[in-house]
């Protein structure tokens, strides 16, 4: 039997996740359950965003999914991402993830998946969706010779460093009020295909985080918001420190500025930058400054810290799927017109 998680399936699920995922897995803390699959702003009140399979009452396959807006050219669809599948050994093989996903599918326009596995990718194909490839990986070496004592290997470029007048002023900020739905309605048009980044989820997703401290970083002319970035420190490790920039989103004129600004920010606090995004939106700005395009590179840079894991791939790839069929498939394949980050999806969390 399907259905959405229940109250009376809490425990259950407990024994679930006990079967299935080790101690230090991120889904045994009740406080990422609760932020993750309960406090979402686009979530019905009293529902959780977790479907299950029952089998002779116990949970046997699951199935979490984000609901979001998805901002879709002048439009705003119903958008989920998928998260989180698993399936008890026993059970697998008989079609249980694709039931699952269907029986999510019910109440969205679009399903998405970010870093999806071959199972997860066979489900998708099944029900018409497409794979768009990975994520770019823009990696900044702040600290050259940090970075080469842990890789154990000389790096044969050199960072390069463009020099910019410094017009308007970084700062953090720790609450969002009207300026920033303003600067939102006036550079969303930017962005094709991207998550409507509305006030009420920026403060669920980032501000209100139980677990990660995020720098959410705002460029401001005189009272204006012009541009912002969300950043997160991984500096507890001794051997390697990170800062990543899990969004960004800016007019169009003020993109170097903010780029700058942004390592000057993170300079002294980690040893390199990196930023996952989809398609060409601030390819330019972002080489000018000194980072580079990972896939060609190859660096064996870590993605996983607290701790570093460096068996888990390192590519972010993006499974969509069009569930009412109502939009070409070329303006779909474009990766030009998807702006995805690392914080979408569940991509970017606390361990």
């Amino acid at each position: 039997m399907i259905q959405q998680l229940k109250k009376e399936d809490m425990k259950n699920l407990k024994k679930f996740y006990d079967q299935t995922y080790g101690n230090l897995h991120i889904l045994k803390n009740n406080l990422h359950i609760k932020w993750q699959f309960k406090k979402n702003p686009f979530l019905k009140k009293d529902k959780t965003s977790i479907i299950v399979y029952k089998h002779n009452s116990k949970i046997i396959s699951h199935l979490g999914f984000i609901p979001v807006k998805l901002k879709f050219f002048n439009s705003i669809k119903k958008g989920v991402w998928h998260v989180s599948f698993f399936t008890l050994n026993k059970f697998r093989g008989k079609g249980l993830g694709l039931k699952l996903v269907k029986f999510s599918n019910k109440s969205f326009d679009f399903a998405m998946v970010l870093s999806g596995s071959e199972g997860t990718e066979n489900i998708y194909h099944h029900i018409g969706g497409h794979t768009m490839g990975n994520l770019k990986r823009h990696i900044n070496i702040l600290e050259k010779e940090k970075v080469e004592k842990y890789l154990k290997k000389k790096i044969s470029f050199q960072r390069k460093i463009t020099k910019t007048e410094k017009k308007y002023k970084l700062k953090r900020i720790k609450l969002l009020n009207s300026r920033y739905d303003k600067f939102w309605n006036d550079v969303r048009e930017r962005y094709p295909i991207t998550t409507e980044r509305t006030r009420k989820y920026m403060t669920w997703r980032f501000l209100k985080h139980p677990l990660v401290d995020y720098h959410f970083l705002v460029l401001e002319n005189e009272k204006n918001i012009i541009g912002f970035s969300i950043i997160r420190f991984e500096n507890k490790n001794k051997k390697i420190k990170a800062a990543r920039i899990v969004d960004l989103i800016v007019k169009k004129e003020f993109e170097d500025e903010l780029i700058s600004s942004i390592l000057d920010y993170c300079k002294k606090k980690c040893h390199f930058v990196d930023f996952f995004c989809t398609g060409n939106f601030y390819s330019t700005a972002l080489k000018k400054f000194g980072f580079f395009n990972n896939r060609y590179k190859k660096l064996k840079i870590p993605t996983v810290f607290n701790p570093i894991d460096t068996n888990r791939r390192s590519k972010i790839n993006f499974l969509y799927a069009d569930l009412l069929k109502s939009t070409k498939n070329d303006i779909l394949a474009n990766k030009n017109n998807w702006y995805l980050v690392k914080s979408d999806s569940d991509q970017d969390r606390a361990y």
